[in-house]
């Protein structure tokens, strides 16, 4: 069987996920292709063995840790060229490879590519509704422009065989019209974190000492997250840890961080989830995929959402919401006031007792394999 995943690239945790699903299908015999551009080209083609094609990029603007739509709408207005050149890039990638099935993470014009060309597409998303009026309240063309995409991407997703929803029983809102076709799976993960080893097992193997206190920081694969790390860098001798870890993408340039013997940067890591479970605190921005490891490991947190970007900010009061997370604002955060948070929430005995019981809520699924059974069910229908 032939599976062709194209994610999309913005940020690295859509291809992460579906690099998760992928591996799998693959150990099951699968031959698998990906097709993507930005963060997540750049991560599959430097971190993994897959092959991988490029395809047209579609670009998010802003300045450092602030997501500006409507400096991305304004610079969008070539938004149909593009769609085009994307469905143009799909078609000849399908045509050339052949695939039993796609697979597209959250890259809508890859339904209507399948639908022409006769091939079963199945949609991996967190994302069918908009808030951008949320941001904008008294602006009527962000509101046109949010009922217009959640109009697109209906109509989009009624056209795929399956979606799958990465996350727990209820936790999107969905369009009543492709309800029938949404199976909530739970997290896409790497590892099954009721199989991982313990922290202290971890620890062991990667020369950690179980009385060290390690604080990890991961910002994902766009230069959004460069402030959060500079910040930190800053913070570093004021926060009451032995060990900062901080994990950076392939576009994010480290060169303007402040040494500190504390620090230790690794561009990418392969198991960033063992990363996660031998740490104490997670600092980071709210990537649903990253909040999706976070709680199944039942790891405390402290999210700092990109500014501006209503996904992060829904996804970072998800997990407030169970418990496991505090958020903080981007703008105005100085490295005094995040120092002095990381210290207070490695003492938090709430976050500590939320984070318990939220590793026992995500656990539970497997939505990994789950994934896989549809996706194989879905090729051979």
């Amino acid at each position: 069987m032939r599976v062709l995943f194209i994610p999309c690239g913005i940020g690295m945790g859509h291809a992460s996920r579906s690099l998760a699903v992928a591996q799998k299908l693959q150990e099951k015999g699968c031959e698998v292709l990906f097709a993507s551009y930005g963060a997540g080209y750049d991560f599959l083609k430097e971190f993994t063995q897959f092959n991988v094609v490029k395809i047209p990029e579609i670009k998010f603007y802003g300045v450092v840790g602030e997501f500006n739509l409507k400096y991305t709408a304004k610079k969008s207005i070539d938004a149909p060229f593009t769609f085009l050149k994307s469905i143009y890039s799909e078609s000849k990638i399908i045509k050339d490879f052949q695939p039993d099935v796609v697979v597209s993470d959250s890259h809508y014009s890859v339904p209507i590519t399948c639908k022409v060309l006769g091939v079963p597409c199945v949609l991996i998303t967190n994302e069918l509704t908009f808030n951008f009026t949320d941001i904008y309240p008294q602006d009527r063309t962000m509101e046109y422009l949010e009922n217009g995409l959640q109009r697109f991407i209906s109509d989009a997703s009624k056209l795929s065989k399956a979606i799958i929803i990465p996350d727990i029983d209820g936790s999107q809102i969905i369009p009543p019209k492709i309800k029938e076709k949404v199976i909530y799976t739970g997290p896409l993960l790497k590892r099954d974190p009721n199989l991982m080893p313990s922290r202290e097992e971890l620890r062991k193997l990667s020369g950690f000492d179980n009385s060290q206190t390690i604080v990890m920081a991961t910002v994902g694969g766009t230069w959004f997250g460069a402030k959060l790390l500079n910040l930190l860098s800053e913070a570093a001798e004021m926060v009451n840890t032995q060990q900062i870890i901080m994990v950076t993408g392939p576009q994010i340039d480290i060169s303007s961080l402040k040494p500190s013997p504390k620090i230790t940067v690794k561009r990418f890591l392969g198991d960033m989830m063992g990363l996660m479970q031998m740490s104490d605190l997670v600092v980071t921005l709210a990537g649903h995929t990253t909040s999706m490891e976070l709680a199944s490991l039942g790891v405390r947190n402290l999210m700092i959402p990109i500014e501006n970007h209503h996904e992060q900010m829904k996804n970072a009061l998800n997990m407030q919401s169970h418990g496991i997370s505090q958020i903080r604002q981007m703008n105005g955060l100085s490295s005094s006031k995040l120092a002095d948070d990381i210290n207070n929430l490695l003492e938090s005995e709430y976050l500590m007792n939320g984070a318990s019981l939220t590793k026992k809520k995500f656990s539970q699924y497997h939505g990994t394999r789950e994934a896989v059974r549809i996706i194989m069910r879905c090729a051979q229908e």
